[in-house]
C-alpha cells in the first residue's frame, strides 16, 4: 500500500527509497516546481557538475582534446598571422612603391642566359626616366658583384653594389653612422663606400667605422657611413653588403659598361600602374623595339610581389589552421564517445530523475551542460595553452607570432560549438530512456 508523502522529496532520493510509480503513470512524491518547469532548473546544472565531479580524471582526459585543438588553432593562427606580418614588414622595408627594371635575358643557341645577361640598359636610361616619366620621382641605377672586403686582418666577401645617390631614399635605408652618397660621389666617381650593418660588424665588431679605409678587390675606399640594420629579404640579405657610387663601381671597379638594373620611386602607391605604363613606353622608345617585338627588360612591381606574397601566406595559413581545426574535431569525438558511456553508467540515475518527475528536457539539458562544461573549461585552458605556446614557439625559433584577441575568442567559441554539437546526441539519448527500464537496469 503506498502513501501520499506530505514533504517535498530531494531529488536525489535514493532508489530504494522512492515507491513504486501510481496507477496513472505519475510519481506519487511532490516535485519542486524548478524540476516541473519545462525550461532550464538549477538541478540539471548541479546535477551535471555533480556527474562531472564524479570522474574527475576521466573528465580532464576528455577535456584533453579540446585543448590541445584550441591551443593548436591559436598557435596556428599566430604563426600565420606572424609571417604575414614578417614578410609585410620586409617588404615595407624595402619600398611598397618601387618599381625595378632589369635588364633582359639573352640567348645563345636558342639557350636563355637568364635575366640580366643583356646589355640593354645603360645610365642614360635612368636620366631619361627621371625626366619622363611624370609618375616617377626617384631612380637609382644599380651594378652588383661579389668581391673580397678587408680591413686589416679581417676580411669578408660581401655583395659589392653600385647605386645612385636616391638608393636609399628609395629602399627605406637609414644611416646609423655618417652620411649617405651624394650626386658629386657619383658624378667624380669617389671611391666612397657605405658598409651594411653585416658587413659593419664583420669587420670592425662594434667600433667607429666612418673615416677608416677598406680594401675592396684590392682598392683603398673610404668608408662614408653604415647603414641600420634591415634584414635579410629570401637569399638577399642587404645587411651583409657594401655600398658604392655605381659609376665606380662600373669604371674602377668592375669594367662595365651597362647597368643591371634601375630602381624607380614612384611618387605615389596609387599612381604605380601609371608609373609603369610610363616606363614601358619611354623604354621601348629608347631601346627602338618594333611593337610587335618583345621587351629587352622586365619590369617588377613591389606591390605585385607583396600580393604574391600574401597570396602564399594566405595557402599557409588555411592549411595549418585547417590542422588545428581537425584535431579540435577530433577532441569533440572523444567527448561524444565519454558522454555515451557516461549515459550508459548512469542509466539507472536516470530511471530516477524520471520517476520523482523531471521531464525529458531536464535530462537532455543536464547531460548538454556537461558537454559544454567539458569544452568550455577545455577551451579556457586551451586559450591559456595556445597563448603561452605560441610566444614559446617565436621566442625559441626567433619568428614573429601575432596573437590577435579575435583569434582567441574565435577558438574559443569553436570550442564551445563542438561542446554542443558532438554532446547533443548523447544528452537526446539519455533523454529518450524509459524510466521504468531505466530503474531495471544494472
Amino acid at each position: 500500500m503506498t502513501t501520499q508523502a506530505t514533504e517535498r522529496q530531494p531529488v536525489e532520493t535514493r532508489v530504494r527509497d522512492i515507491p513504486p510509480p501510481s496507477g496513472n503513470g505519475k510519481s506519487p512524491i511532490e516535485i519542486p516546481e524548478a524540476v516541473q518547469a519545462h525550461g532550464f532548473n538549477p538541478v540539471s546544472l548541479i546535477m551535471a557538475i555533480r556527474g562531472l565531479g564524479a570522474n574527475k580524471l576521466r573528465a580532464f582526459l576528455t577535456m584533453l582534446g579540446v585543448i590541445i585543438g584550441v591551443g593548436a588553432v591559436i598557435i596556428a593562427i599566430a604563426i600565420g598571422q606572424g609571417s604575414r606580418e614578417a614578410v609585410a614588414a620586409s617588404l615595407r622595408s624595402l619600398g611598397t612603391n618601387v618599381l625595378t627594371v632589369m635588364s633582359g635575358q639573352q640567348r645563345r643557341g636558342g639557350v636563355s642566359m637568364g635575366f640580366g645577361s643583356s646589355v640593354s640598359l645603360v645610365p642614360e636610361d635612368a636620366e631619361a626616366i627621371l625626366k619622363g616619366c611624370p609618375s616617377i620621382v626617384r631612380v637609382s641605377p644599380s651594378v652588383s658583384r661579389n668581391a673580397q672586403v678587408k680591413y686589416q686582418a679581417e676580411n669578408t666577401s660581401v655583395s659589392i653594389n653600385g647605386v645612385g645617390a636616391d638608393y636609399a631614399a628609395i629602399t627605406n635605408f637609414q644611416v646609423r653612422q655618417g652620411r649617405n652618397l651624394t650626386a658629386d660621389d657619383i658624378n667624380t666617381t669617389q671611391r666612397v663606400a657605405i658598409l651594411g650593418d653585416t658587413t659593419w660588424k664583420t669587420l670592425f665588431g662594434s667600433t667607429p667605422a666612418v673615416g677608416k679605409s677598406v680594401r675592396i678587390a684590392g682598392q683603398r675606399f673610404e668608408i662614408i657611413g653604415v647603414f641600420q640594420a634591415k634584414g635579410g629579404s629570401g637569399w638577399r640579405n642587404p645587411d651583409d653588403a657594401v655600398y658604392i657610387p655605381y659609376t665606380t663601381a662600373m669604371r674602377r671597379l668592375f669594367g662595365m659598361d651597362n647597368l643591371q638594373s634601375i630602381a624607380c620611386q614612384g611618387r605615389s602607391e596609387a599612381l604605380m600602374q601609371r608609373a609603369q605604363t610610363e616606363l614601358e613606353t619611354l623604354l621601348r622608345a629608347r631601346h627602338r623595339l618594333a611593337a610587335n617585338a618583345e621587351n629587352d627588360f622586365r619590369i617588377f612591381n613591389q606591390a605585385d610581389l607583396a600580393e604574391a606574397q600574401n597570396a602564399q601566406q594566405d595557402t599557409f595559413s588555411a592549411l595549418i589552421t585547417y590542422l588545428a581545426i581537425v584535431s579540435l574535431v577530433v577532441g569533440g569525438v572523444g567527448i561524444m564517445n565519454i558522454m555515451l558511456v557516461s549515459v550508459t553508467e548512469r542509466t539507472r540515475e536516470i530511471g530516477v530523475r524520471k520517476a520523482i518527475g523531471a521531464r525529458r528536457s531536464h535530462i537532455l539539458t543536464q547531460f548538454l551542460l556537461e558537454a559544454l562544461f567539458l569544452s568550455l573549461i577545455g577551451g579556457l585552458l586551451g586559450v591559456a595553452f595556445g597563448v603561452g605556446g605560441a610566444k614559446l614557439v617565436g621566442n625559441a625559433n626567433d619568428w614573429t607570432i601575432v596573437l590577435l584577441p579575435s583569434t582567441i575568442i574565435l577558438a574559443f567559441s569553436f570550442s564551445a560549438i563542438v561542446g554542443a554539437f558532438f554532446g547533443f546526441y548523447p544528452a537526446w539519448k539519455a533523454s529518450r530512456l524509459n524510466p521504468i527500464e531505466a530503474l531495471r537496469y544494472e
